[in-house]
This record gives structure tokens, sequence and C-alpha cells, in this order.
């Protein structure tokens, strides 16, 4: 099984030695890693690519030359992605799949990997596995509830609805243990958890352990998941885009749109280990939070519109386009929408109908379909 370790970076990557060390120890060979540079990525970068290259696994280094000639064949998406943005990462994304690789993992750079076998772990993604299964009757379960945090402060991930907040209680949840196919392992964190600015702006939550090492979501209940320790198996990346005009909701919106498909298909989202050890590097709470308050007003009626839409797909590909021309229909701005909301559904629609396209070029259907929405009607939707 080929494994593709994707990140981006605007630092030297040295936490990937670290990560390949890991590989090495637990036997992991056929594995690649990808890194996506940025305008502000050293030039000594490329560099440390090479030499871990020479000591450990192949590393691909892509500046934005090496990207604009990699995307020639994909003006579109070459046209939609922003420089200076995280979300270059889908560049790594479909150079992971195009590549050949099964088993394709995201990491953030500011996250250290654990003693523990992390490609082993995220391996599930793919495989039919024997673990926990939560369900609630609310839709909801707060994944952060299994995290040990040292003050036994209650709190969530970030892009959980604010309208299902502390109402935990409310709910029903019950505990089964099951088979279950798996579409994504989400990996959790120690030390700082990922929460949203308004939360870490009130409290400051550490996470020293975690009370379960593996649990799946029953397909109807939700949780997001974010890109800095997950691993999708590889049919399932056309279903999985990184909006770049939807603030810190990049990877947010795209985990709840990849639940609903994987849910249909009669697949899980697996969270918990393998853990790995944030580092966090610096942010602007207040630009945080400014990146985040559309995102806040936003999500539970983007979540109620994703659970409205009717999937007939047999595929990742396939209910992915259908959620590229049904969502602009289920999913209708509020009155009290701003220009900014506006503009944030108008650009995510955008990049699904983008993202869509790739992939159908690519054949990842395997035959032709229904095109997406073309750019001009999704504008349309916004007038």
């Amino acid at each position: 099984m080929k494994t593709s370790i994707v990140t981006t970076t605007i630092y030297v990557p040295v936490t990937l030695r670290k990560f390949a060390e890991n590989a090495r120890l637990y036997g992991h060979t056929d594995v690649e890693f990808v890194v996506i540079g940025d305008r502000k990525t050293p030039v000594e970068t490329r560099t440390f690519c090479e030499s871990i290259s020479r000591e450990f696994a192949p590393v691909v280094y892509q500046d934005l030359d090496d990207q604009r000639k990699y995307l020639d064949r994909f003006p579109a998406l070459w046209a939609h992605l922003r420089i200076d943005s995280i979300q270059r990462r889908n560049v790594g994304l479909l150079y992971a799949y195009e590549s050949g690789a099964d088993l394709i993992i995201t990491v953030d750079d500011d996250n250290f990997v654990m003693n523990q076998d992390f490609i082993g772990l995220h391996a599930r993604a793919g495989r039919t596995c024997q673990l926990p299964v939560i369900e609630s009757t609310s839709g909801w379960f707060n994944v952060c509830a299994t995290l040990a945090e040292e003050n036994n402060q209650p709190f969530y991930h970030r892009g959980y609805p604010m309208d299902q907040r502390w109402k935990d209680s409310e709910a029903f949840v019950s505990e089964s243990v099951g088979s279950r196919r798996v579409a994504v392992n989400a990996g959790f964190w120690l030390d700082d958890p990922d929460i949203d600015a308004l939360t870490r702006l009130h409290r400051q939550p550490v996470v020293r352990g975690v009370n379960k090492s593996a649990f799946a979501l029953e397909p109807g209940t939700w949780s997001p998941f974010n890109s800095q320790n997950t691993a999708l198996k590889r049919d399932a990346i056309p279903a999985y885009f990184l909006g770049p005009y939807i603030g810190r909701y990049d990877d947010i919106w795209p985990s709840y749109v990849f639940t609903r498909i994987a849910q249909h298909l009669g697949e899980v989202v697996v969270f918990g280990d393998p853990l790995v050890r944030q580092k966090r590097n610096f942010h602007d709470l207040w630009r945080d939070l400014d990146n985040e308050r559309n995102g806040m007003l936003m999500t539970g009626d983007f979540c109620e519109a994703l659970r409205r839409l009717t999937l007939c797909g047999t595929s990742y590909h396939e209910c992915y386009g259908e959620v590229a021309r049904g969502l602009a229909d289920t999913w209708i701005p509020g009155e009290r929408w701003t220009a900014s909301m506006c503009e944030w559904r108008m650009k995510y629609l955008e990049g699904i109908a983008v993202w869509h396209d790739v992939f159908s070029r690519i054949g990842a259907a395997g035959r032709s379909e229904e095109p997406s929405l073309s750019l001009d009607q999704l504008e349309a939707f916004t007038r």
C-alpha cells in the first residue's frame, strides 16, 4: 500500500524528519512525502526535502512555479486557489492521488509525531474495522468530550455548530461495537487542541490524553474533522476540497460534505489515534475570529442543507457532483446574510464545481457524468 503524507509550509518542514523516522521504525517502505510551498516558504526548503529523500523516503517539493506547471492542465483550479494560503494543500492532495497513493495523510507543519505507528494507525482509512460506534439522537456528538483536558474543561471542535453547543445533556448517546468500513481517520492532538478563536480567547484548554483510542460515528451522527492529522482513502479524495475563500472553515465545511457522502455510501468517519503533539504556530486570535465569524453564523444552515440533499451516486466522485448541483438549491441565503456571507457561499460552491471537474477530466468516475454547475450558473444563485 502506497502512502503519501501531504503538508503545506511557509517554514523549513523539520517535523518531516520525525515522520520519516517513524515510518522507518514501523517498517513502512512505500511512503512518499509531498510538500507544497508558497511565497513565504524559504528557498532552503528544497535542500532540506532532498536530504530527507536521500536518507529516508522520497519527498516531492513543489514551489509556486512547480505548482503552476503541474496545474497547467487545470487552469480553473489554478485560478481558484489563492497565493499565501494553506489551502494550496489541494495541489498536494491531487498530486498524491495522481501518483497512485492508496492512503493520503494530511499533516500540519506544527504537529509532531508521537511514539505510535503513525501510518499503521491511519491505515484504518480504506479498511473494514471492528471498533466502538457512537450514535446520538440529536444527530451530533462532541468528539472533544473524549479528550482528557487537564482542568476538566469542556470544549468543542473548531467548526462545531454554535446552535448545537451546550446541548449534550438533551441527547441520548449510545455506544455499540461493530464492523464498519472507514473512509477517513481523523487523529487527535495533545497539548493545544483545534478549537475556535472565540473559545481560545476565553479559555486555554490543554489536552493531556484521550479516553478512547478510536471510535466511529454512526451514519446520521455528525462532527467536524480537520486536515491537520487526517487520513483519507484514495477513492474519497475526489470529494475532499479545502475551500480557499471561507476563512478558517476551509477544512470544516469540506468535512461535513465528506461526512454526508461517506455515510450515504455506508462508510464512517473515525476519530482517535494516532495522536500528534501540537506546538501551535503564532496566530492573531482576533484575526482568526474575523475569519470564523461567517462560519459560526452559517454552519448550522449549511449542515441542514446537506442533510436535505438527495444522493443517489455510488462513488465519492459521483456524489460530489450531486452535491455541486444540489447544494445551490438547498442552501439558500437568508434575509440577514451579509454580502460577505453570500460571497463565502458563492466561492465555496465554485470550488466544489472546479474540483469535481478536475476529477472528471482525469477519469475518477471511470465513465462520463452529468457536468457540474458552470461558474456562470453558480454566480446566478447569488444575484
